[in-house]
């Protein structure tokens, strides 16, 4: 700028309105969970997310490989949030109920055929044991995938309950899937040791 110009000038060159301009955005500005207001006081709601998840909430990816899990802090008085779950949130609940599903077909059918009862010289014993651990197999799977899925979405969505009581038996079938898993990983062991001893050799 030359001595003789002042600030008014200046600005009034068109070739630097945009070097003048400036403009300082807001959190707000750039949230996606509220459309934007122009009231100076106006807030976002509350996150429903957990916060380990708040980037999943403004479309980026979140990872808990590179810290600790963190605890959200539990709103008093409580309040569910979101309700209604939006269509992908949904679509999580449904994912674990349908493991727990899985895991029901597959454990019932696995008591039906009672393989762990065959005698082992039952002249169909590696028939009957395949079976088993097929089914043993299918209901271990479904029992983890369970867990993994009610935990995640426990952690991911900390407010979706009814009450603090709904949260806490939501939990309960986590741990009690993950103990079915390894009692059948037992089971699975002690059916492998029903089969012939030259079993493995004939497999191709």
């Amino acid at each position: 700028m030359s001595r003789g110009r002042t600030l008014r000038d200046w600005d009034a060159d068109e070739s630097h309105k945009r070097v003048a301009v400036s403009r300082r955005g807001s959190d707000t500005d750039y949230d996606i969970r509220v459309p934007r207001s122009s009231h100076v006081d106006a807030q976002p709601e509350p996150s429903y997310y957990g916060p380990n998840f708040v980037n999943s909430e403004q479309g980026r990816s979140s990872s808990l490989a590179y810290g600790d899990i963190r605890e959200p802090k539990m709103p008093d008085p409580w309040k569910k949030a979101p309700q209604p779950y939006p269509e992908g949130m949904n679509d999580q609940y449904l994912t674990y109920k349908d493991y727990g599903d899985q895991y029901s077909k597959a454990n019932r059918a696995f008591k039906l055929a009672n393989p762990l009862a065959t005698p082992d010289n039952h002249p169909n014993i590696v028939e009957k044991v395949e079976r088993g651990l097929a089914l043993a197999a299918e209901a271990r799977t479904a029992a983890n995938l369970e867990a993994a899925a009610r935990s995640g979405f426990d952690h991911k969505f900390p407010y979706a309950y009814d009450s603090l009581a709904k949260k806490a038996s939501h939990k309960k079938p986590v741990k009690e899937k993950l103990e079915a898993a390894k009692k059948i990983r037992k089971n699975e062991g002690k059916l492998h040791g029903k089969l012939p001893a030259d079993y493995y050799e004939k497999q191709p």
